[in-house]
């Protein structure tokens, strides 16, 4: 479980595109879906969650393939990088995900020369650049060793999770939106947590996505006890 005080939304982002910073108010369309008083009484905008991430931060992010990436915090954090660029401050995050993501992350964080070690996986084409030029680390790892290779702390913990979801429950438990990837593992390693809450993504997504608890890490685990179509591994929500 989540510490409350490790909790911050920002308002919802569009489902594609480049977003624009959003003031969070309780009318805006991310309020909606947050229905747990608690980080409702802490939804801020992009940028104000994006100032939370400090300079030389591991941020584990939420997106697989494309998929269930935040938006506006990236977009808002590499604006952050360019303006203290331009101030003669270096700035520089690490970026970790469950696999490719989009040009709103990946490619606006290196445009901005703001990433300083990339994992596991990209296809971005200024990130590609800036890999092979040589202006920026990258551990090409296979996307099944991540999750484990943090928990088993061979890379350190990350300090930061911004992770996309299409809401908040009423008890808490964090919806999802268009991927899991590691957002598991984010959520429960990371120091800090930014909910980034993507409004467009469709309500009916609660009870679509299933997460297991009952794995552990080598030499004890034990097979995920699904033998059919149709079993699940018990949670469609991320508890707080």
């Amino acid at each position: 479980m989540l510490r409350d005080d490790r909790i911050r939304d920002t308002a919802g982002a569009p489902g594609g595109g480049k977003p624009g910073a959003r003031a969070a108010t309780a009318a805006h369309p991310a309020a909606s879906r947050v229905h747990d008083a608690k980080p409702a009484g802490r939804i801020m905008s992009a940028e104000e969650a994006a100032a939370l991430i400090p300079a030389g931060a591991t941020v584990g992010m939420s997106g697989f393939t494309g998929a269930g990436y935040p938006k506006a915090v990236p977009q808002a954090l590499a604006d952050r990088i360019a303006a203290a660029d331009a101030a003669g401050e270096r700035m520089r995050v690490n970026v970790w995900t469950g696999a490719s993501t989009a040009p709103e992350l990946d490619g606006v964080l290196a445009e901005a020369e703001g990433i300083e070690l990339r994992l596991p996986y990209q296809s971005d084409p200024t990130t590609r650049r800036e890999i092979n030029a040589g202006r920026m680390e990258y551990l090409d790892m296979h996307l099944s060793h991540v999750a484990q290779t943090v928990w088993q702390g061979f890379l350190g913990p990350p300090d930061v999770a911004v992770v996309e979801v299409s809401g908040i429950t009423e008890d808490g438990r964090l919806v999802p939106s268009s991927s899991v990837g590691n957002n598991k593992t984010w959520t429960e390693r990371a120091g800090a947590v930014i909910l980034e809450v993507n409004s467009r993504q469709p309500a009916e997504l609660e009870g679509m996505h299933d997460i297991y608890y009952g794995t552990a890490l080598p030499p004890h685990r034990t097979p995920v006890p699904i033998a059919g179509c149709c079993g699940r591994g018990r949670r469609s929500a991320r508890p707080r």
